[in-house]
């Protein structure tokens, strides 16, 4: 059909077809936690990452307008729009519920007017409020048969809501649990948290039918420690990374990226990706 062939070019061009692996940064931060460390100058940024090779970016839609022409003609990443606005990242602050609430903030029809390849969307599970997770599968729901109409790719971001049912959200089975569930709801790509372990990480791949690609989360193993866990994520079968805080609050973004690209594409051990970025992340 038409449609599912717009899905597999635009696809394509997030993740290798013969390889099947890709490399993606998420940059769209700001709509959730406002100022943020690293996107102080978001045009060097997306410049960096067309110089690293970097395969998409996700962006949203303040950005994506304000910026987006900055990826067309100089090899930059390719365009995933955030369609969602999250309060889950505010743990810890004055404006933290006791809940996490989240929303769509823009649409199918944005993402296909600014030249996307695909949207993302969150999909928390395990709220204290029932009726949070409902909202949440409902514009999933909305959100996947806009995508599929359209022929664009649909990433949804499966994670455990914060302060709610789940004592520990990096749980291997928890993760397992609720990829396969944004699996079920029609995603083509799935994109999701650390389960834990290399092994935990090869069943979750090993099980789903779609790519399935990992968030990074605020890189407490500083610079060398995210090319270690890009090479267990690639390890573990993973189409690839889709990290944010990690790269672009890095001591050194643009040679973090080089590494990481060398390590997914290249298949590179960390010392190799580490010396062909200049040696920056030697052991200490």
């Amino acid at each position: 059909m038409p449609h599912m062939l717009g899905k597999q070019i635009r696809q394509s061009r997030i993740i290798d077809p013969k390889s099947k692996r890709g490399f993606c940064i998420a940059f769209d931060h700001a709509l959730q936690l406002g100022s943020c460390k690293g996107l102080e100058r978001p045009e060097e940024s997306l410049d960096q990452m067309a110089e690293a090779g970097v395969d998409a970016v996700i962006l949203p839609l303040g950005s994506a307008l304000t910026y987006g022409p900055r990826l067309v003609g100089n090899g930059g990443p390719k365009l995933i729009l955030r369609l969602d606005q999250t309060t889950m990242w505010r743990e810890g602050t004055p404006l933290d519920y006791a809940d996490g609430h989240t929303r769509l903030v823009a649409s199918v029809e944005d993402a296909v007017m600014l030249g996307a390849e695909a949207v993302i969307t969150y999909l928390f599970v395990g709220h204290n409020d029932p009726a949070e997770e409902t909202a949440a599968f409902r514009a999933n729901s909305e959100i996947n048969a806009a995508a599929r109409k359209m022929g664009i790719v649909h990433i949804i971001e499966t994670m455990g809501a914060r302060h709610a049912l789940a004592a520990n959200v990096h749980d291997g089975d928890f993760v397992r649990f609720h990829s396969r569930i944004g699996c079920e709801m029609g995603a083509d790509i799935i994109k999701t948290d650390w389960p834990g372990s290399v092994a935990a990480l090869r069943q979750i791949t090993a099980e789903l039918p779609v790519p399935v690609m990992l968030a990074g989360g605020p890189g407490n193993g500083g610079d060398r420690g995210t090319l270690e866990r890009v090479h267990q994520i690639m390890e573990g079968g993973a189409a690839g990374i889709l990290f944010g805080r990690s790269i672009f609050q890095a001591g050194s973004p643009l040679a973090v990226m080089k590494a990481c690209r060398a390590i997914i594409h290249d298949h590179a051990s960390v010392e190799e990706a580490a010396e062909g970025a200049g040696g920056l992340f030697a052991a200490a």
